[in-house]
């Protein structure tokens, strides 16, 4: 008769155990935004047939999504397109640094004065690698025109501005040009563990309740006996 009375209380235990891990393991979204200030400053020229890309390597601050990155140009200058690379330097300066692999393109756009969005859609990203943000006419035949960047301050993890001259930037994992002239105006905005789906109770879990189950009603139709 003990038997009877404690099963069913084990049982619920085993349920709520299971149930708090399944919980537990799903992991909330967060919104997380890096960001810096104006300075007053620009670096240019921008455009064909001079500076055909212009970046800015960060590091992520999370591991989850980027899903939109912000650039200011002081003028437009035709079609442009917006991108986000893995970057093989380090969080200071250096030469021969590139990127590798590209993870987003937008499609091409026209550029506008002021901020130039890109919506990633949910690019995957690390908390603590590198990448680069950058937007490109690369191939874009634009008419002549020059347009310059809008510098910002140097926060944490907003590290340093690129450029690229006449060459490919997408997976290219060493950029032909490129300095160390500060940082750009730059936003990112991240979603933290977007993407993480509801953890299923393990198949281990819905064995052992289905078990106890079992023997429960096996113990009943003895005592009925």
């Amino acid at each position: 008769m003990s038997m009877m009375l404690k099963l069913p209380k084990t049982l619920r235990l085993a349920a709520t155990l299971l149930f708090a891990t399944n919980i537990l393991l799903t992991a909330p979204a967060a919104a997380v935004t890096l960001a810096n200030s104006a300075t007053g400053s620009t670096i240019g020229p921008f455009g064909t047939p001079d500076t055909l890309t212009y970046g800015q390597v960060f590091t992520a601050p999370v591991t989850g999504t980027l899903d939109s990155f912000t650039l200011h140009l002081v003028s437009g200058v035709g079609n442009i397109v917006g991108a986000v690379g893995t970057w093989n330097g380090t969080a200071s300066y250096g030469l021969g640094f590139g990127s590798p692999m590209t993870l987003f393109s937008s499609a091409p756009t026209s550029s506008s004065a002021g901020a130039n969005i890109f919506e990633t859609g949910g690019t995957q990203v690390t908390a603590g690698s590198r990448y680069v943000a950058f937007i490109s006419a690369f191939g874009l035949n634009n008419p002549f025109a020059t347009t310059h960047m809008r510098m910002g301050t140097a926060v944490d993890n907003v590290h340093y501005f690129v450029f690229n001259n006449e060459t490919d930037p997408f997976g290219n994992p060493s950029w032909n040009y490129f300095s160390n002239f500060g940082t750009a105006l730059f936003e990112a905005k991240f979603t933290e563990g977007q993407g993480v789906a509801p953890v299923p109770l393990p198949a281990a879990g819905w064995l052992l309740l289905a078990g106890l189950g079992a023997l429960i009603g096996m113990r009943r139709r003895q005592m009925r006996a």
